[in-house]
């Protein structure tokens, strides 16, 4: 089985490869009657090629990742596979429609192409995760952001739907942003993963509480997450800057949590709901002392090296 998930990748690379080169060959290149380039018809064409890569990429990308973390693809895999292959070897033609021209109906039918190609995507890669999870015995958490993902993709992509239909530039030019952004959410979640692999189940459990953890935002966990990738960070002995943010923000989430309850405490007399009160405090109060002890670690696990370099 080993021998054949190789086989079915080199097929796919072989694929895109074809695809690429394609769709590069349909650039009109033509000359106007003094010899020169018609730059403008060339420029708008090698942007909307620009998009139609992108997205061949992307797809790359996201397959490529699941594929290295399975032992094996299951025939059902690779018959979803194959006719995401179908859809995607259109792309080519399709691209060369909206470089010809631009109306609604051209970019409604590259846009529902797209589409069709996204479905199956989030389709193939939601058996494989789940066969990724099942074999890494990951938690139900994790496996709920996947699905909270898939979701949001599909309806994102109706929406764009109906976007390109009513406002075919405005869509073209969604369309033009949409494969860079994925790129860039590809890398995140990758480095994420990778982050949350390294968590024990409280750290995870507390991750997961929010979209906008472990940061007050989501922008700035994006832009961590980012430099972390950059920096090929797999961790904290190489980036203790992240896991410093994160323990600091869980630190002060867990001493809101013990303020509310010191404000309960002094408002009850009612015997039972004060020893429930006082358990949630001990948990907590558990929690914050782990917070140090893990802070401490990472910054020891950070000082050696320097210590040993510095020696």
């Amino acid at each position: 089985m080993e021998k054949m998930k190789e086989r079915v990748v080199m097929l796919g690379d072989a694929i895109i490869a074809i695809i690429i080169t394609i769709m590069v060959l349909d650039l009109p290149i033509k000359l106007n009657q003094a010899g020169n380039i018609e730059f403008e018809l060339l420029f708008p064409s090698v942007g909307i090629y620009f998009i139609s890569f992108c997205f061949v990429g992307n797809f790359w990308y996201q397959t490529a990742q699941v594929f290295n973390l399975v032992n094996k693809i299951k025939n059902k895999d690779f018959v979803v596979y194959m006719i995401l292959m179908f859809f995607l070897s259109l792309v080519p033609a399709f691209t060369r429609l909206l470089i010809e021209d631009t109306n609604r109906e051209i970019v409604l039918m590259y846009g529902l192409l797209t589409f069709i190609v996204t479905i199956f995507l989030q389709i193939l890669l939601n058996s494989l995760e789940q066969q990724i999870n099942e074999e890494k015995k990951v938690k139900d958490g994790v496996q709920r952001k996947i699905r909270f993902k898939h979701r949001g993709t599909f309806v994102f992509r109706i929406f764009l739907l109906v976007l390109a239909y009513f406002y075919p530039k405005l869509g073209l030019v969604v369309y033009l942003g949409l494969p860079i952004f994925g790129f860039l959410q590809n890398i995140i979640t990758h480095e994420e993963d990778i982050y949350v692999d390294q968590m024990n189940d409280e750290q995870r459990q507390y991750y997961f509480q929010s979209q906008n953890q472990p940061w007050d935002n989501g922008f700035q966990k994006y832009a961590a997450l980012i430099r972390s990738s950059m920096n090929n960070a797999q961790g904290a002995q190489k980036d203790p800057e992240w896991w410093r943010q994160f323990n600091h923000q869980w630190q002060s989430e867990v001493d809101r949590k013990i303020a509310t309850i010191d404000k309960e405490l002094a408002k009850t007399e009612d015997p039972s709901q004060r020893q429930y009160l006082n358990q949630k405090k001990e948990k907590l109060e558990n929690q914050r002392k782990q917070i140090d002890d893990y802070a401490k670690m990472i910054s020891d696990k950070h000082q050696r090296p320097r210590e040993s370099k510095e020696g």
